[in-house]
């Protein structure tokens, strides 16, 4: 990275910057601390109209007072622009810490935190109803067109996965048709990754901020529970928990209420996010043995009756 264009970003954007920390773990991404007071990120495969619309809707958010680390604007009121040739914008440094009682650095077991991030998505998903912004999210994440994507993949054809590959087919063929018919089910601004990772917390253990929407998407608000179940709603040995999952749910409706066919397809829709969380999981191994060589697919295969 040119020191100076990273200077000359800043710049534009007010910081003559005195302290530029590297910031580690972005798995996408690179990021800096600036100042202590900011947190600069590049962006490593977004486009620039993905970086737009992420942009305008967490500045939508943090002007309505949802806990997210606002945008800073450019001198001429942009809320992007460029460092090495990449989409790249700066934001206020939120404060707090991510939670540490996590199961194999995703999960976990504090249902109390699972609750208050299911209700946090409802949040969202009402702050921003009927509410478009610009720039534009690709497909590449709506969890149907990964399953497709898989079902059309070599992997679909291997004996240890046929079982797997059967119950995906069913899953794609039911979705594909709340999709024809979508009546009665919300759709907006989805986060899509509302996990323990993606939380800062308070000393008290309550939410501060939500963080890293470069996943976000204009889908279902149904698929921010799939996540939350993913992380909330497991057993020690990665199964998926019906309990669990129903109180997340819960937690959620005591928010936004759900709309009959909502509750309805709730867990098909949490189902679905995890099976295409783990369909993407199984491509990108070398070697696969079992299925369940994804947790992710564990807890599909569970939420729909397998063992």
């Amino acid at each position: 990275m040119s020191a100076s264009d990273l200077t000359g970003f800043l710049r534009g954007r007010g910081v003559d910057a005195l302290d530029v920390v590297p910031l580690l773990g972005g798995e996408k991404n690179r990021s800096w601390l600036v100042d202590g007071a900011f947190v600069a990120r590049s962006y490593s495969s977004s486009t620039a109209a993905e970086v737009e619309y992420e942009l305008a809707a967490t500045e939508f958010l943090a002007r309505r007072g949802f806990p997210t680390p606002a945008p800073i604007a450019a001198d001429d009121g942009s809320l992007w622009g460029w460092i090495d040739g990449r989409p790249a914008a700066l934001f206020a440094y939120a404060a707090g810490a991510h939670p540490t009682d996590l199961i194999d650095g995703y999960f976990s077991t504090d249902l109390q935190l699972g609750r208050a991030a299911a209700a946090l998505a409802a949040q969202l998903h009402t702050l921003t109803a009927d509410q478009t912004f610009p720039g534009r999210r690709t497909t590449r994440l709506d969890p149907l067109e990964r399953i497709e994507s898989f079902l059309r993949s070599p992997y679909a054809d291997l004996p240890v996965l046929r079982d797997a590959t059967h119950h995906l087919t069913v899953l794609r063929q039911k979705i594909a048709a709340v999709y024809a018919n979508p009546a009665g089910l919300r759709q907006g601004l989805v986060h899509n990754d509302i996990s323990a990772v993606n939380l800062l917390l308070d000393r008290s253990g309550d939410i501060t901020a939500l963080i890293d929407f470069d996943d976000c998407m204009t889908s279902f608000h149904l698929y921010d529970l799939g996540r939350i179940a993913e992380t909330w709603a497991r057993t020690p040995d990665h199964h998926a928990d019906p309990t669990r999952i129903h109180q997340l749910i819960e937690a959620y409706a005591a928010t936004r209420p759900l709309t009959t066919r909502e509750s309805d397809l709730a867990l098909d829709f949490i189902a679905t996010y995890a099976a295409a969380t783990g369909a993407d999981y199984l491509t990108n191994l070398p070697h696969v043995d079992s299925p369940t060589d994804s947790y992710s697919m564990l807890f599909f295969l569970d939420l729909i009756g397998e063992r």
